[in-house]
């Protein structure tokens, strides 16, 4: 929620807020808090992105790498910028979106990286019934059925092209982000 002129004014209509809580209420809405260079980006960016700070400063939020993208896996945030949204197909790594970049948000990499890996939760089916449907998609053989009779995701030879992802019927597969 954006908290704007109109919601301070009820605010303050319908409690009692000293002026000190009232003036660091304005203060602190008004400012912008850029984010940390080492920082996370705050939803999955499109394959070959730069760091998080030089992204946001670099793309112009044109759309182009979105229309370049021929898997439909990038997807308009609701501020505009690109988000890698896997969900429904894998990315496969194309690099179009890349070439589609003018701004230099988006560079070419030496190995293919979405800088997103599987975590696998407890509904997996593997341990019950033996799916392994994970392991036969995997382009880069990096799922593995783990001691724990559960697959796991070795992190180097993962690409996190989201394959284990969409092809997982249980819902057992989450991408998180790493650095």
């Amino acid at each position: 929620m954006e908290k704007t002129e109109r919601y301070y004014q009820e605010y303050a209509s319908h409690r009692h807020v000293s002026r000190r809580g009232l003036f660091r209420a304005f203060v602190t809405a008004s400012r912008k808090v850029a984010p940390r260079p080492d920082a996370l980006p705050p939803w999955p960016l499109p394959p070959g992105a730069v760091t998080t700070v030089q992204f946001f400063s670099l793309c112009d939020k044109c759309q182009q790498c979105i229309q370049a993208c021929p898997m439909g896996v990038l997807i308009s945030q609701q501020d505009g910028y690109p988000q890698l949204a896997i969900e429904y197909a894998g990315c496969d790594g194309c690099a179009g979106c890349i070439q589609a970049c003018a701004t230099g948000a988006l560079q070419p990499q030496a190995r293919f990286d979405t800088r997103l890996r599987p975590v696998f939760t407890d509904t997996c089916i593997h341990g019950s019934r033996g799916c392994e449907r994970c392991v036969e998609v995997c382009p880069q053989r990096a799922c593995v059925i783990g001691d724990a009779r559960l697959p796991d995701a070795d992190a180097d030879c993962c690409n996190g092209c989201g394959e284990c992802l969409v092809q997982c019927d249980r819902q057992a597969v989450t991408l998180h982000p790493v650095r």
